[in-house]
């Protein structure tokens, strides 16, 4: 039988009250990690490059639509500053990223890829359009 007051038990009830305590601490700090909802106060446009069908069906509330179906996005922009903060969302983050360097390629600055439609629910902290 062990001895409760033996340097092994001890140890071992300092190694369990130390993991608890940490434990207790981290909880709070982890939790508040989770990812938030962009903030969207100085965004110029958040623009869909999805089809007009798939806009039409439902969209971000506020987005506009450029549909880069036929790959025509960069035309399609050009009345858009090149200065100004572009948040964009497609079928998928390939899509998105495509798009992105398309325009990078012609001077806009300031994009940010928000993946596909599903993901950019998530993260903008607006609604969505029926």
């Amino acid at each position: 039988m062990l001895d409760p007051f033996s340097k092994e038990v001890v140890m071992s009830k300092l190694k369990l009250a130390f993991t608890a305590a940490l434990l207790v601490a981290l909880v709070p700090v982890l939790s508040s990690c989770s990812p938030g909802k962009l903030d969207i106060s100085n965004v110029t446009n958040i623009i869909d490059i999805r089809s007009a069908d798939d806009f039409a069906e439902s969209h971000i509330v506020g987005a506009i639509n450029i549909d880069d179906s036929q790959g025509d996005l960069v035309a399609l922009a050009s009345p858009l500053i090149k200065t100004g903060k572009y948040f964009l969302y497609g079928n998928d983050d390939a899509s998105v990223a495509d798009a992105i360097s398309r325009l990078a390629q012609r001077g806009y600055t300031d994009l940010t890829n928000l993946g596909d439609f599903a993901n950019a629910q998530r993260i903008l902290p607006l609604g969505v359009s029926k």
